[in-house]
């Protein structure tokens, strides 16, 4: 039996050989077409014609500073990473509202100075979504596109973005099966080209990796907002798509026949330590107290400076949450195998002192083997790098340098 081998495309080689240079000068500092050759084992006539292609399209610049080697002759100029013309929209859908920014793609520059513009927009009704963001990127495109080039769309959910179903299911945006279809389908047929939408979860966990440098170690990014997510990346990549399909993490099952979630299910580790379970468990003691906003960790905020007032309702609560999380963590780690948790979003208002106590439930509970390597960290997100975080997945994923563009609607 003889099996039929993938045509390799020329194309393709020329993609994944400007991709490599492009990479390489933008986290090399002081490089020169001698030293980019050299460090990617390409002759100097190949080096040369890459360098000048993704100069003719804006992905790099010479400056005119020149290379000091300490070498007879002429020195040769310095290549930096550009794309300082172009620019990305990023959409970051909440409730009942659209926060939109324009990212540059000068990715040398810092996030504070990447982030153009940024604001939110209102949204009517969970089904309008996807008009409303029509409209918004046509509007910033009409700005922008006088002075830099568009580049492309990155939206971010919490919730499943399937490509098999082409379409949405978010709980937190009150989006149900049908809905989400329409909002998809309102994109697509909406003429609009170079739009991605993607699991919150992933781009935090992306943009983590960065932060982080985290580029060859394997960790699994959890978030802890309205609901509780995650991201599992192995070495640079993210484990499957960046859907949110494959990486349910809140909706696992921590107390069997526990509290129902919005999932439908019963004890998911969303219904017992979310958001809106720390509010529920709160209320049964509290009655009086007043209505936070949810998803801006106010609950989490009120019970920490309880801690003196009543410590045995404070550690009681504490330490439930700590056994499911631990449980959950426990499990995931069985199948995945990190190095190190990353606990995102609002988790570290529990303070450093959670961090230990829970490391002591993980290493009592779970497969002792494989937990005694496991690291806790906190990761505290900035705004600024979650916009530039988004735009830079949409480039890293879609982005094609042979056509120079991106092409099409994506989903995950």
């Amino acid at each position: 039996m003889t099996t039929r081998m993938k045509r390799i495309r020329q194309s393709d080689i020329r993609e994944h050989n400007l991709q490599n240079v492009y990479e390489y000068v933008l986290h090399n500092s002081n490089v020169s077409r001698a030293k980019l050759a050299k460090a990617l084992d390409l002759s100097k006539p190949s080096s040369s014609s890459l360098v000048d292609e993704l100069l003719s399209i804006g992905a790099l610049f010479e400056d005119g500073e020149k290379e000091e080697d300490g070498c007879v002759g002429r020195n040769p100029v310095l290549i930096k990473a550009d794309f300082r013309s172009f620019f990305c929209i990023v959409l970051f859908w909440k409730a009942s509202s659209i926060e939109a920014s324009v990212v540059s793609m000068c990715q040398e520059w810092t996030e504070e100075k990447r982030v153009i513009y940024s604001s939110p927009f209102s949204v009517s009704l969970p089904a309008d979504y996807g008009k409303r963001s029509i409209e918004i990127i046509r509007t910033l495109k009409r700005e922008l596109e006088k002075n830099h080039y568009y580049m492309g769309t990155s939206i971010m959910l919490s919730g499943i973005v399937d490509i098999h179903r082409k379409g949405i299911l978010s709980y937190p945006l009150n989006i149900d099966e049908l809905t989400g279809k329409k909002i998809v389908a309102d994109i697509v047929d909406s003429g609009e080209n170079a739009i991605a939408i993607f699991n919150d979860n992933v781009i935090l966990g992306f943009s983590a990796m960065n932060h982080f440098q985290l580029q060859q170690r394997n960790f699994l990014y959890i978030h802890f907002l309205t609901g509780i997510g995650a991201a599992y990346f192995m070495k640079g990549q993210v484990f499957g798509d960046a859907g949110g399909k494959l990486t349910q993490f809140g909706h696992c099952i921590v107390c069997p026949n526990g509290k129902q979630c919005r999932c439908g299910a019963f004890g998911c580790l969303e219904a017992e330590i979310g958001e809106i379970a720390l509010r529920g468990e709160i209320r049964k003691y509290y009655e009086s107290i007043e209505n936070f906003p949810l998803g801006e960790g106010k609950y989490l905020e009120w019970l920490i400076r309880r801690k003196e007032g009543d410590f045995t309702f404070f550690s009681e609560l504490k330490k439930e949450y700590i056994r499911d999380l631990a449980f959950a963590i426990c499990n995931a780690s069985t199948m995945v195998f990190p190095d190190l948790i990353l606990l995102g979003g609002y988790f570290y208002l529990w303070g450093e002192e959670f961090l230990g106590e829970l490391e002591e439930e993980i290493q009592r509970t779970g497969f002792s083997y494989i937990m005694q390597d496991l690291h806790l960290q906190y990761c505290k997100e900035r705004k600024e790098e979650i916009q530039v975080a988004c735009a830079d997945y949409l480039f890293s994923r879609y982005y094609r340098f042979t056509s120079r563009k991106i092409e099409g609607i994506h989903l995950g």
